[in-house]
């Protein structure tokens, strides 16, 4: 048994794992790099509103989402393929525009709520670009679940080198500012729709009401954890209580670390599959411990960002986001622990199948993240809200991981 499941962990798992942390390093490479001349074009103030706006328009897509692309990876097998596909679209669909058209309406409410009244156009760029995020996730996950991983990571490169083309064309050629920067990082996604299109033909069917049913009760649960894990409240509560630049200095490093974020989506993806089909406790103890493997490179590379974070951030940022160099430590370690959470929480999601306890965690998450920003938020600013994070993931970490081993340890 041992060896069966050796072979399966060193043979097909680690050249999936190996080709999708070479498409997410090449996409982050590349979103990199939009993320270090943009904080420096816009100044900590502006690029403290930008991440607000980034963060509103990534969670009005994942209430649109609704925990879609995790079903397409789920149950988009064999002769169900296109039929879960053509659920999955059609759900795309309907939810994007309205959604997308509901933003555009109530962005003028929320900039009030958050006392930044220039938020507003800039919310609604956002809001009406959500139908192509929605889109480009659809083909990536309906590639990822034919285990096409290369076209998969294509479809999202093409976006972040497109971006970052765009945005040097700008500075070298055009004067650029915060609506310009908004508008391009938005809407590049049209042409991963236009390439996902191309790696992906469709062949959509009927609907049957037997596997709609299936498909969103298993996805409702996901759905709910999804809306309320990606709730940007640090960002929020930051942008009110200190106002824009504070949010500057925590969002800088923080969009260096969501590399971090990157990989551990992906690996989550390349996990789904093979949890999804054992059959054992035995052979998913066995696969989820030797899957731990790829956290210790991960953990070193992050030691060496928290140890030389100060020349870190003044080389990518400058000296405006030196206040940044203490959030960047803090919030390496809570990194570490959020990518090390992908393998509990793909035991419970995939193996388990229990998405009821995937959302109690997430409920959990927001509980203890919120309580831990209302407290630390107000003396320590930027610093305090890095450190709300960091005990957060230390904390789900813990609990996931005692609730899938303790499923799976006999």
């Amino acid at each position: 048994m041992r060896n069966i499941i050796g072979n399966l962990l060193y043979t097909q798992t680690i050249k999936d794992t190996v080709v999708v942390f070479t498409g997410t390093l090449v996409n982050v490479l590349a979103g990199g790099l939009f993320f270090i001349l943009a904080p420096r074009i816009l100044g900590p103030s502006d690029f403290g509103l930008f991440s607000t706006v980034i963060a509103t328009g990534m969670l009005a897509t994942n209430i649109a989402n609704f925990g879609i692309d995790t079903g397409i990876l789920r149950f988009a097998k064999g002769e169900d393929f296109n039929k879960i596909l053509s659920i999955a679209l059609k759900s795309y669909l309907f939810l994007g525009f309205f959604i997308g058209i509901l933003g555009v309406l109530i962005s003028p409410l929320i900039a009030s709520f958050l006392n930044q009244s220039e938020l507003a156009n800039l919310l609604r760029i956002a809001f009406a670009a959500i139908i192509f995020l929605l889109l480009t996730n659809f083909f990536v996950a309906g590639l990822q679940a034919k285990k096409e991983f290369v076209k998969a990571s294509l479809v999202n490169i093409v976006s972040n080198v497109l971006r970052l083309i765009l945005l040097v064309l700008a500075v070298v050629f055009l004067k650029t500012g915060l609506t310009f920067i908004t508008f391009i990082f938005f809407f590049v996604t049209i042409a991963s729709v236009i390439f996902g299109r191309i790696f992906l033909p469709l062949k959509l069917q009927k609907i049957e009401k037997e596997k709609f049913f299936d498909f969103y009760k298993y996805n409702f649960w996901i759905a709910i954890s999804l809306i309320v894990t990606t709730i940007p409240f640090d960002n929020y509560l930051l942008l009110k209580i200190t106002g824009p630049i504070q949010v500057g200095f925590y969002a800088a490093p923080y969009k260096i670390l969501t590399v971090f974020h990157q990989l551990s989506s992906s690996f989550s993806r390349v996990l789904a599959p093979r949890f999804a089909s054992f059959d054992t406790n035995l052979k998913a103890k066995t696969f989820a411990l030797k899957s731990f493997t790829p956290v210790l490179p991960i953990a070193v590379i992050i030691l060496v960002m928290a140890i030389f974070a100060v020349p870190i951030i003044n080389l990518i940022f400058g000296r405006d986001y030196e206040t940044s160099a203490q959030v960047l430590k803090i919030l390496s370690v809570g990194f570490l622990f959020f990518f090390a959470s992908v393998i509990p929480a793909s035991v419970i999601l995939y193996y388990l199948g229990d998405s009821r306890v995937n959302f109690i965690m997430s409920v959990f998450r927001v509980f203890i993240f919120i309580a831990l920003l209302l407290i630390l938020i107000g003396p320590y600013k930027a610093i305090g809200a890095s450190a709300a994070f960091t005990i957060t993931e230390i904390a789900v970490f813990s609990l996931s991981s005692i609730y899938a081993f303790s499923k799976i340890r006999k």
